[in-house]
């Protein structure tokens, strides 16, 4: 596949960059060339992940409307958009049974996500005896 200047927008191709950086909670970097050595900034999986579940939690919530198709492309969006507004009665009604799923998901998850990190707190207490509360008193 050749991609050409016409092919996509530079601004949009840009936003879309940022707006993946700022869901894995990364700030904006500083004004200048971008640079491709060193290594890139840690994200944390945990935050990335229930951030990504709670954004597409909601499955009748269709995706942005597009099309690869050039001159008649223009019917086929419409034809889309008219389908949609149509049957979304109906898409509702299939998929509430989806959503509820995807939030017990969700839930669930952040519940693990919660856990791991306790659990990795008291890995490193265990390690390290400085850190330990004092007797009787536990943190969670």
């Amino acid at each position: 596949m050749k991609l050409l200047g016409k092919d996509f927008s530079a601004g949009t191709l840009l936003e879309d960059i940022e707006a993946r950086l700022r869901a894995r909670g990364l700030a904006e970097a500083p004004p200048g060339p971008i640079r491709f050595d060193g290594v890139e900034p840690r994200v944390d999986p945990l935050s990335f992940n229930l951030s990504a579940l709670e954004e597409h939690a909601d499955p009748t919530q269709g995706l942005p409307l597009h099309t690869h198709r050039g001159g008649a492309g223009r019917l086929v969006l419409v034809a889309k958009w008219a389908f949609r507004k149509t049957f979304q009665v109906f898409i509702n009604e299939a998929l509430s049974r989806q959503r509820l799923f995807n939030g017990h998901v969700r839930d669930s998850y952040a519940q693990l996500a919660a856990e791991v990190l306790r659990l990795r707190q008291d890995v490193d207490t265990m390690r390290d005896p400085k850190r330990r509360p004092a007797a009787g008193k536990r943190a969670r």
